[in-house]
Order: structure tokens, then C-alpha cells, then sequence
């Protein structure tokens, strides 16, 4: 069993000027996460964080601690945490794509105020959608290095 996470947060970025600082976060994740034993994936709708991360409690606590505290977002908001039987991102150290407003829609029921039990279904929602896409992203990668082509995501771990 593995506790998986997901927090969505508002950001501080201001794009254009800001781009790189996406790049740095998955950077980060990609040294920190695979010693830490943490695996995930980010999604980013220019406003919003969503960010679904899997590892022990411990672990998870340490480096919510780290994000809790990093100035390029606020209003961190743990959505859902839950333990489960395997990892969804078992390869990632942190998938992330680029931003995203088509999952823009998907994110925004997550700074409601709703319902918890709403809450908890949109959470789940965005989690497979994430998994969906990390599985779409895997499988393209075998197609392409199948034809001798060289594609990667932006973060594999």
C-alpha cells in the first residue's frame, strides 16, 4: 500500500515572465522525488496547481511541508489523500506536460466549497484523468521508439 495525495493550489506566476519557473519545479522533482520515493504527476492551467503525488506518509508530509512554503503558489489545499494497493505513476518521478486549460475545467471544482463528497469525486476524476493521460503519453513513447524516434515527456523518473 502507498498513500497517494492530490492538492490543488492557486499560482503566484506571472506568464510569460515565469515559464521557467514550471521547468524548475519539475527539475526539483526530478532530483528530490526518486530518492524521497515519491512518484506523480503535475498539472498546470496557468492559475491553478493540481498536483497528484504517491509515496509513504512520511515522505508525503515532508515534501507537502516544502510546497506549503513555496512562494510561487498559495491557498495549497489538500484534496484527497487515501491509501492504495500501487502506484499510478510508478515511472514518474513527476509527469508533467505543459500547461493545460483543457483540464482547467477539471481542476476548478476542486477550490469549491462544495460538498465534500463532490469534492472527493472530482478529486477522482482528475486523478484518472491524470493516470490516463501518463498511460496515453507511455504508450506513444513505445510507438515512437518502435519507429526509431526519440520523444519524451518533460519529466520521466
Amino acid at each position: 500500500m502507498v498513500t497517494s495525495l492530490l492538492y490543488v493550489s492557486r499560482s503566484n506566476l506571472q506568464l510569460p515572465r515565469d515559464a521557467g519557473e514550471i521547468d524548475a519545479i519539475v527539475a526539483t522533482a526530478e532530483r528530490a522525488n526518486p530518492p524521497a520515493g515519491i512518484t506523480g504527476a503535475l498539472v498546470f492551467t496557468e492559475r491553478l496547481f493540481a498536483q497528484n503525488l504517491e509515496g509513504s506518509d512520511e515522505a508525503l508530509d515532508v515534501l507537502m511541508a516544502g510546497i506549503r512554503s513555496d512562494p510561487r503558489h498559495r491557498d495549497v489545499d489538500v484534496v484527497y489523500r487515501e491509501q492504495i494497493p500501487a502506484r499510478r505513476f510508478e515511472t514518474w518521478a513527476l509527469a508533467y506536460a505543459g500547461p493545460s486549460t483543457f483540464v482547467a475545467g477539471n481542476v476548478m471544482p476542486l477550490t469549491d466549497d462544495g460538498p465534500p463528497a463532490a469534492k472527493r469525486k472530482a478529486a477522482e476524476r482528475l486523478i484518472r484523468l491524470m493516470a490516463q493521460f501518463v498511460q496515453a503519453h507511455l504508450i506513444e513513447q513505445r510507438r515512437n521508439s518502435r519507429r526509431g524516434q526519440a520523444v519524451g515527456p518533460q519529466s520521466k523518473g
